[in-house]
Order: structure tokens, then C-alpha cells, then sequence
């Protein structure tokens, strides 16, 4: 089973690598045909929407979350919550994680699920608020340092990218 999963993950991964690399050669024929108000226009947007970001972050750094229900953070909180040993194998598989930090991650698997639920609503942009959010909980709720915490975080946003790809 693990070898099937292994050869399905490389295929798809080397099928996404391909395709975008042929979507760097085509030329960006309306490039050129963009004007000034154009470029503006985009400026204006781009500094509402950091406006609007910059009014979801709390007063102690943590971001708000708002949004469609993410169902990669929802399938990675409910492997983690089981156990994680899919989750962790899988980690192990592609080198993310070493063998000492895997089992600091499995007897923290329940612990990080549960917590995982905060992350439900974020969306898109919830594997990079889990990378820079877990360390400090874990740090906070555990007994672990600073550099298991920040590979598990690794490990834990890279599942949630993983299964994001996954679901689209």
C-alpha cells in the first residue's frame, strides 16, 4: 500500500512539475497591452486588500480566521486526531520529518488535530498560518524545543498543502 501510495504522490507531483513548466514558456502576449490606469487600478487593489488583511490581525500578531472551510485542514485535523499515522508516514516517506521528531508527532498528533480545528475557515492561506502559528503553541502546551516544534510545523503545513492539491 505504500508503495503505491509512494509511486501515485511521485507521478502526480512529477505531472504538476511538467505542466508548469510549460506554462512558464508561453509568451504573455497582453503583457505589453497593459496601460497606466490599468497598473493603478491593480495598486489601489492590492493596497485594499493588505488593508483588509492588516484589520484581521489581532493585537498579539495572530491572524483572524474568516472564509470557506478549508477541507484539506478539516481531512489532515481528522488523520491527525486518529492517530496520524498516515499522516506521519507520509512525512517520513517524503524525508519532511526524521525519525525522533516522528514520534514527538505521534504522541502529539491528538493535541495538534484538535487544535487544527481553529484553522477550519481559513481557506487558502491555511497551511502558512499553521507553519507560523504551531511552533509557539507547542511550545506553549508541550514539553518539546524550538526546532521539533518548527519540523512538525513543517511537516504538519506540508500536509495541509498536500492534501490541498489533492482536493482541488
Amino acid at each position: 500500500m505504500n508503495k503505491i501510495l509512494k509511486k501515485y504522490v511521485l507521478t502526480f507531483m512529477s505531472a504538476m512539475l511538467f505542466s508548469s513548466g510549460l506554462l512558464m514558456v508561453v509568451p504573455k502576449a497582453h503583457a505589453s497591452e497593459t496601460n497606466a490606469s490599468d497598473h493603478i487600478t491593480q495598486r489601489s487593489q492590492i493596497a485594499y486588500q493588505q488593508a483588509l488583511y492588516a484589520d484581521q490581525v489581532s493585537n498579539e500578531g495572530q491572524v483572524g480566521i474568516q472564509g470557506v472551510k478549508s477541507k484539506a485542514v478539516v481531512k489532515v485535523g481528522q488523520l491527525l486526531r486518529a492517530g496520524g499515522d498516515k499522516v506521519i508516514d507520509a512525512a517520513r516517506t517524503f524525508n519532511i520529518i526524521d525519525a525522533s521528531t516522528a514520534k514527538t508527532f505521534k504522541n502529539n498528533s491528538k493535541k495538534i488535530g484538535n487544535w487544527l480545528k481553529n484553522f477550519e475557515n481559513a481557506g487558502k492561506d491555511a497551511a502558512t498560518m499553521v507553519r507560523n502559528q504551531l511552533p509557539g503553541f507547542l511550545r506553549d502546551n508541550t514539553k518539546m524545543g524550538k526546532g521539533t516544534a518548527e519540523n512538525i510545523s513543517i511537516a504538519v503545513s506540508w500536509a495541509i498543502r498536500m492534501a490541498d492539491i489533492l482536493f482541488l
